[in-house]
């Protein structure tokens, strides 16, 4: 396993695991389509918990509505955002996870805190519309599912989807739809590949972590 330390991580903090056949994996997929899939399961379930658990309370007591539809100049959404708690901040910024980033993508990378957050997705049609990430805000995104459910015996469809495309906009190739199952984790290449989150179908509802990631600047 490749596990790292950092006085960035809360006492008892589980940091994030992965052995060197799953990193290989992990770096080729990322290589071959911008976008790399880890688990579920990609946490333990006593990490898995606390965020979910953090999020949940954002959720009520730091959150606002984000909502643009056809609006120029703006990503069309329509989607629930909160602060990060400290649990999400030590998560993110722990030892394990900068180092796995780097191996994954090739980029030594730091949090970028103000382009970080909890979003929840709730009702039918909620989205969030092609974009790419601010490049100097968010060059790497690590997206956490913490939890995703949908009205079986039907399956889960497009809405709980992430639609990752080769280039810069939706013209271009669609590489591949990941489905946000809880506890998943996804290492994206959003600067500079297109990215988006059809509508929601009646039954279904998501809540994530979206870490961001800048660039690190080396001493000189």
């Amino acid at each position: 396993m490749i596990s790292f330390t950092s006085a960035a991580t809360i006492t008892g903090e589980p940091e994030l695991e992965i052995d060197r056949v799953s990193l290989a994996r992990l770096r080729t997929e990322f290589d071959n389509r911008g976008a790399a899939v880890l688990g579920p399961p990609a946490l333990d379930t006593g990490a898995h918990l606390r965020l979910l658990d953090e999020a949940l309370r954002q959720r009520r007591n730091a959150s606002w509505s984000l909502v643009a539809e056809r609006c120029p100049g703006e990503i069309s959404q329509n989607n629930l955002r909160a602060h990060l708690g400290p649990h999400a901040r030590s998560f993110l910024s722990s030892g394990s996870v900068l180092a796995s980033l780097e191996q994954v993508t090739g980029h030594r990378l730091v949090p970028s805190w103000s382009a970080s957050c909890y979003t929840y997705y709730d009702g039918p049609g909620q989205h969030m519309g092609e974009h790419c990430d601010k490049r100097d805000a968010c060059r790497i995104a690590l997206l956490v599912y913490l939890k995703t459910t949908w009205a079986p015996p039907a399956p889960p469809t497009a809405g709980l989807q992430l639609h990752v495309f080769r280039g810069d906009n939706a013209s271009s190739e669609l590489l591949v739809r990941i489905t946000g199952l809880s506890n998943r984790i996804v290492f994206l290449n959003g600067a500079e590949q297109a990215h988006l989150r059809p509508g929601l179908a009646a039954g279904e509802n998501m809540t994530m972590l979206a870490g961001c990631y800048q660039l690190a600047i080396s001493p000189t």
